[in-house]
């Protein structure tokens, strides 16, 4: 089931691809447009970074991190955070708008919450 909902999100955001990964960097499910798409390193290499932006957040007070996006020159990621400690980071073109795919995001996030109960 987890599948189908990272190829929805992924669809509907335009991503090249999503993954889930649990607290402790394993694969629970991805979906990728091609086979040249990695999304096995993409997930566990920016599941360390939101570890890390959580630590600081946690750190000054502020407040539960949902969501991150990170744009380079050549490609942007989002990162939201699930319930447990597990999180999906979806893989985006630099033309994809990040707002479209934050939103897509929050909702994937929901389902796939309900689907863990």
């Amino acid at each position: 089931m987890f599948e189908r909902i990272l190829n929805d999100l992924s669809t509907s955001a335009g991503a090249a691809g999503a993954i889930m990964i649990d607290r402790d960097g394993e694969i629970v499910a991805s979906w990728a447009a091609g086979p040249d798409m990695q999304m096995d390193l993409i997930g566990a290499h920016h599941g360390i970074i939101l570890s890390i932006i959580k630590d600081i957040s946690s750190r000054h007070d502020l407040s539960t991190v949902g969501h991150v996006a990170i744009t380079t020159d050549k490609a942007r990621l989002v990162i939201s955070t699930v319930k447990e400690g597990y999180c999906v980071v979806m893989a985006l073109g630099r033309e994809t708008p990040v707002g479209k795919a934050l939103h897509e995001a929050g909702k994937a996030v929901e389902r796939i919450e309900k689907e863990m109960g």
